[in-house]
């Protein structure tokens, strides 16, 4: 065998690596996931979304035995009757779910989210560390992490300081507290924030 041809095996083994070093981790970290689910004592259950695409694995939330607690209370002066609610599903800190999520029940993300998530009659909190996009529908919203996209609020969204939202923010009602950052256009009620025409 010449030097060409030696270069061309060993180029074709270093893709064979590659490939079988992608798969190994791709594997590794479903079965992390899955094994830190089934190790919880709590109940866990999968939610499936027609919607999602055919190659991607069903996402597991867990779903606490016990509601978790209400968020953090807001800075003095900031009355809000969303902080009431108790999260019935959880996705926690160390979760990322790819995928999209079709919710009936209250939602409490404390993690990575990236889908859409439908809770169009539930009320759906965003923790400080979440990260949460392209698409969110929700009964009322709390956010105190990163939001990006597209949400749509069917009664109040509630922003704390310290929180992200970039992208179309729709409401029927706002709530936003100093130190919250906000990019991107936003309408609440019949009025568009920033638009002056109204």
């Amino acid at each position: 065998m010449d030097l060409g041809e030696w270069l061309l095996l060993g180029g074709l083994s270093c893709c064979l690596l590659l490939l079988v070093d992608g798969y190994r981790r791709a594997r590794r970290r479903r079965e992390h996931v899955l094994s830190a689910a089934a190790s919880s004592s709590r109940p866990t259950r999968q939610i499936e979304s027609g919607r999602a695409e055919p190659d991607r694995a069903p996402a597991v939330v867990e779903a606490p035995s016990a509601p978790s607690p209400a968020p953090s209370p807001a800075p003095a002066g900031s009355s809000s009757s969303l902080e009431s609610h108790a999260a019935a599903t959880l996705i926690g800190s160390s979760m990322t779910v790819i995928g999209d999520i079709d919710c009936a029940e209250p939602i409490h993300i404390e993690g990575r989210l990236d889908g859409i998530l439908a809770a169009d009659e539930h009320h759906v909190v965003v923790g400080a560390q979440a990260e949460v996009g392209p698409q969110l529908s929700a009964g009322t919203l709390h956010i105190a992490g990163q939001v990006s996209g597209e949400q749509r609020v069917r009664g109040t969204a509630m922003i704390v300081s310290g929180a992200r939202v970039q992208g179309t923010l729709t409401a029927h009602r706002l709530q936003c507290d100093e130190g919250a950052t906000l990019s991107g256009s936003i309408n609440v009620g019949d009025h568009r924030l920033g638009d002056p025409r109204h």
